[in-house]
């Protein structure tokens, strides 16, 4: 009898295992939901979004935010509510749309979507959007630090995370935009050695025809020569 007491509490203890699947657990108390911020490049918590990257006709961007459940898979789609907290948001309501955000059947990820329209206003300062998930018919929210997130939005440069001095010397909005324009790069993050000396090239040899052109070397808006190591 002992024995037999014994094989089943350890079969008990495999139960939590069986359920385990790409590092999702399934319960059967309910669903909840959250977003994955883990999975998120641009920054756990919160994110910059610039359209000041972006060509002009470039007129509204999608930002994308995983979501992740914790309960049992379903055969149909769900939908996830999301509300916008105006007492931490400062984009204006007709600058931003909250597509449909949904849970596919069968699934335990899905997507949080905003449509962020760019406007004049953006050009002066950050504005702000802060997204809050909320109680629904098919999931209750989870833990409170995975439950809401920052996007940041501008449409003038700012120094980016991947910038590096040691490749470029030191930032400038002016240094930066000639990045852009010539190269079609705003990102550095994990570039390979060549790529940055294909940046810095392309950019000297321009800087090298508007010296030849104008007699003077190009000036950044704090009227420092733009230049690279």
């Amino acid at each position: 009898m002992k024995r037999i007491y014994l094989i089943g509490l350890f079969a008990l203890s495999l139960m939590p295992l069986a359920c385990k699947k790409a590092g999702l657990i399934a319960y059967d108390n309910g669903s909840r939901i959250s977003i994955y911020k883990d999975g998120i490049a641009d920054g756990r918590d919160s994110l910059l979004r610039s359209f000041a990257v972006m060509k002009e006709e470039v007129l509204s961007d999608t930002v994308e935010l995983p979501l992740r459940i914790v309960g049992p898979k379903t055969a149909h789609e769900r939908e996830v509510s999301v509300r916008v907290n105006p007492e931490k948001s400062s984009l204006a309501a007709s600058d931003y749309e909250i597509l449909k955000s949904v849970v596919p059947a069968d699934s335990y990820e899905g997507i949080l979507e905003v449509k962020i329209n760019r406007s004049t206003a953006m050009k002066e300062k950050d504005a702000r959007i802060w997204l809050e998930l909320q109680d629904s018919k098919d999931f209750e929210v989870g833990p409170k630090e995975l439950a809401s997130y920052l996007i940041k939005v501008n449409d003038y440069l700012t120094k980016p995370a991947s910038w590096q001095d040691v490749r470029f010397g030191e930032y400038s909005q002016t240094k930066y935009s000639l990045i852009i324009r010539e190269t079609g790069y705003s990102d550095f993050t994990a570039m390979h050695p060549e790529v940055f000396m294909f940046i810095v090239g392309k950019c000297n040899n321009v800087l090298r025809k508007y010296l030849a052109e104008n007699g003077h070397e190009m000036l950044d808006e704090n009227k420092v020569p733009v230049r690279f190591p």
